[in-house]
């Protein structure tokens, strides 16, 4: 049997289970209301017996034939008409002392009650209080009602009982439980045809898979979403986030208790935000979180009969692939610096062999000298500037790839920097993006072509300012240059271009400095990297 319903379809197992929960509360229900209905039967016709018992003890001439102890006489004809009258069973009419007055069983007359079940402490002519009940005495079963009679008034003279059959009570019950059954049987009809409705629907919206489909596709979606490297968020029409995997999580820092939140709870403004919810389009966003370079999409979901539900946004990350893809760049930047002082070398050695060959020997030692002096007064000059030897050894690399490019790159530092240069790294990257990028934007101009570098030291803290003769940044674009993404140049490796400036902001204010950029003749860039330099005789030259 359990197989047979494991079989069923879901549609089926929830109509099933649904009719079956209406029929049980169903017949509950019934139960109940004939339980109800049998006490407020009872209740009311005990209370009809009552008015009537009431109603004759009160009667004057009952109470002074009743005063008058005589029993049977007047007392057994005024109760014979009355129940008559009335339709009761009977009406006994008994003295303070239990003694019957009247009963339908003439016989019984003068006697006493004492033999009813209920003990003669309760009956009404000792306690002078109206009592109602079922109880079984030589007439049977039967709702009774029993009034004391006062006469005159105050004075207690016993006690008027009429019954009603409860035989008479479970007809008119028996009557009205066709009507019950009716009713309860149109709600059963009702509420099968809602479910019936209520199943259908539910087909509907789960696209007519069961119950183990359903289960199998959330397990696979589970493994899915929490299996693979790219972080995938979903967010519904009003920006709430409805799903985050394992990877979204831990790239965008969401705390456990994310699901539902807007996404304005979990995330501070920027271009993250920006992206997320579609105000910056388009594909393969370039976004930098954090220390990761991250390419995001924005999709929308689209359901049948449903419209559109949400967003779903993937993030790769592409750190390693970019970073590769950067130091490619950088190697060939430094393999154009190499081509360049190797070119500059060639043509100096042909000076130096046409010389020999004209035997100009002497002014050929001295091509020689000056060609050697030179260089090395640029280092020795560099060094006495700058003391750390890679930040020298980037601006030597940095010259010949200018000069390569016609572009004159001047280095100053006011006062020499006087302490050892810390986190150098930093610089480096900081000093390289700006310096590439005044290279290339002084290219652009003629005849004047230069860059010019500078470095200011302020107690720990140094300040480089990178200008260049280029055609400078438009006002507009002051803000959107430090963004990610954000180019004019195109890559030779096909690295993602726009990261340069990204990062260098993201290095200064990493650090607690600033980035500002201005024009003068060009491009005016201004960074504070705090905590750079370390008062100290410097580093060994």
């Amino acid at each position: 049997m359990r197989r047979v319903v494991g079989r069923r379809s879901l549609s089926a197992q929830v109509l099933a289970i649904q009719t079956a929960v209406l029929v049980i509360t169903l017949a509950a229900g019934f139960l109940l209301a004939i339980w109800y209905q049998h006490g407020q039967l009872d209740r009311q016709y005990e209370q009809r017996a009552l008015s009537v018992a009431e109603t004759v003890a009160s009667t004057t001439s009952l109470d002074r034939a009743v005063a008058a102890h005589d029993p049977g006489g007047v007392v057994q004809t005024m109760a014979e008409k009355i129940w008559h009258a009335t339709g009761v069973s009977y009406v006994v009419v008994t003295n303070a002392k239990g003694i019957r007055y009247s009963h339908p069983d003439a016989a019984l007359i003068g006697q006493p009650v004492y033999n009813d079940p209920e003990p003669v402490a309760s009956e009404p002519f000792r306690t002078g209080r109206p009592w109602v009940g079922i109880q079984t005495g030589t007439l049977g079963a039967t709702a009774r009602g029993k009034a004391p009679i006062f006469f005159p008034a105050g004075h207690l003279i016993g006690e008027v009982s009429v019954g009603i059959p409860v035989a008479q009570v479970q007809d008119y019950f028996a009557s009205e439980i066709p009507s019950i059954a009716a009713y309860m049987l149109a709600a059963l009809a009702l509420g099968t045809a809602l479910s019936l409705l209520l199943t259908r629907r539910l087909k509907r919206q789960t696209l007519g898979l069961e119950l183990d489909e359903i289960a199998g596709m959330f397990q696979e979606r589970e493994a899915m979403l929490h299996g693979i490297r790219e972080g995938v968020l979903g967010l519904d029409t009003r920006n709430r986030v409805l799903l985050a995997n394992d990877e979204a999580r831990a790239m965008l820092e969401l705390p456990q208790d994310y699901a539902g939140r807007p996404l304005a709870d979990l995330l501070a403004p920027g271009r993250l935000t920006d992206v997320i919810t579609g105000r910056q389009g388009g594909a393969d966003q370039l976004i930098v979180v954090g220390h990761r370079v991250v390419i995001a999409n924005r999709m929308p979901i689209e359901a049948p009969h449903r419209g559109h539900l949400g967003w779903v946004v993937t993030f790769q990350d592409r750190t390693e692939p970019e970073g590769l893809m950067r130091e490619l760049d950088a190697v060939l930047g430094l393999t154009e610096a190499l081509r360049a002082q190797s070119h500059e070398f060639s043509n100096r050695l042909h000076t130096l062999v046409g010389l020999v060959e004209l035997g100009r020997y002497d002014e050929a030692i001295a091509f020689v000298t000056d060609v050697s002096t030179s260089r090395n007064e640029l280092a020795d000059r560099l060094l006495a500037m700058l003391v750390d030897p890679m930040v020298v050894a980037l601006l030597l690399a940095k010259t010949s790839v200018a000069l390569e490019r016609g572009v004159e790159l001047r280095v100053t530092a006011e006062r020499g920097l006087a302490g050892e240069l810390v986190e150098v790294g930093d610089l480096l990257t900081v000093l390289g993006n700006l310096v590439d990028n005044a290279i290339d934007a002084a290219a652009l101009r003629d005849p004047q072509r230069w860059v010019e570098v500078e470095f200011s030291a302020m107690d720990s803290d140094l300040l480089v300012r990178v200008s260049d003769s280029g055609p400078g940044i438009v006002e507009v674009a002051r803000e959107s240059i430090f963004v990610d993404g954000w180019t004019t140049k195109d890559s030779r490796t096909g690295a993602r271009r726009g990261l340069g400036l990204a990062l260098v902001r993201q290095i200064v204010e990493r650090r607690g400095g600033f980035v500002e950029v201005g024009n003068s003749e060009g491009a005016v860039f201004s960074v504070l990297l705090p905590g750079s330099v370390r008062a100290g005789a410097g580093l060994p030259r």
